[in-house]
């Protein structure tokens, strides 16, 4: 089956997605931070399902432009709902990973759009308490940015923002102008939301996960949504349809076509 890239415009937004040819109703799949639909090419293609796959770029990220927006999770969900009922895609499922699942998980739990079933691969969005090393960082910048905050404000924000860059996350220091965006997602926490869910859930997780560790983030996901089933991939980390594609396509086409 074909994947092109298209572009759909809704409410005077242009957005870019891939979409591989197939039946209604289709298979929304939404990316993670800095990463964009391409990122979903090669599971696009391995998977067998004859239904509709649709991988859409968020606004700031891909092809589709950020606008003046700063966006949130609930931005996020609220534009694709309105694109969902625009084109036509209710009783559609969801694929999201790691900040797509994030979305996900809150297009999922909230009332606005007839789903059918729920992937969540890697899903961030779950604020579980920090380990040390984490803790002691931040611990570190607080005290830093205290020790600026009497300097003159020409001092002070170049100052806080060398302690960002040098101690902040890899995302945080490339975020640009999504960096308002990253702090929203980074400190929301959408449990609540997760345990509201009843759609059946399939989620995936990657033994070597170094950013998500299955045994904290995949066991508590899976024990928040009461319909949902824990699938670990041995030989995979963040990107488990990038480690072990084969394995993700396979599990992904039995989940969309069992009778549930």
């Amino acid at each position: 089956m074909t994947t092109t890239r298209r572009r759909v415009t809704v409410e005077g937004r242009e957005l870019s997605l891939l979409e591989r040819e197939g039946t209604d109703p289709p298979v929304l799949w939404l990316h993670g931070w800095g990463a964009s639909a391409a990122t979903f090419a090669l599971p696009l293609g391995l998977c067998r399902t004859g239904r509709r796959l649709l991988a859409l770029d968020l606004p700031g990220f891909g092809e589709s432009p950020r606008g003046g927006e700063v966006w949130t999770s609930a931005g996020y969900a609220e534009l694709i709902r309105r694109l969902a009922r625009q084109e036509g895609w209710e009783g559609a499922s969801l694929v999201g990973h790691s900040y797509g699942g994030q979305v996900a998980i809150r297009l999922a739990a909230e009332p606005g759009l007839e789903l059918d079933r729920l992937v969540l691969c890697a899903a961030a969005g779950l604020r579980l308490p920090a380990e040390a090393g984490v803790r002691t960082r931040a611990r570190l910048f607080r005290l830093l940015r205290a020790m600026t905050a009497p300097l003159p404000a020409r001092l002070s924000g170049p100052a806080r923002e060398r302690l960002r860059q040098r101690l902040g996350s890899a995302d945080y220091r490339a975020a640009g102008e999504m960096r308002p965006t990253l702090v929203a997602a980074v400190t929301e926490d959408v449990s609540d939301l997760a345990a509201r869910i009843t759609l059946p859930t399939l989620i995936i997780w990657g033994e070597r996960d170094p950013e998500l560790p299955p045994e904290r983030y995949g066991a508590r996901l899976s024990q928040l949504i009461e319909s949902s089933a824990l699938v670990r991939f041995p030989a995979s980390g963040h990107f488990p349809f990038l480690d072990e594609p084969g394995r993700f396509a396979a599990v992904l086409d039995s989940f969309l076509e069992a009778r549930l």
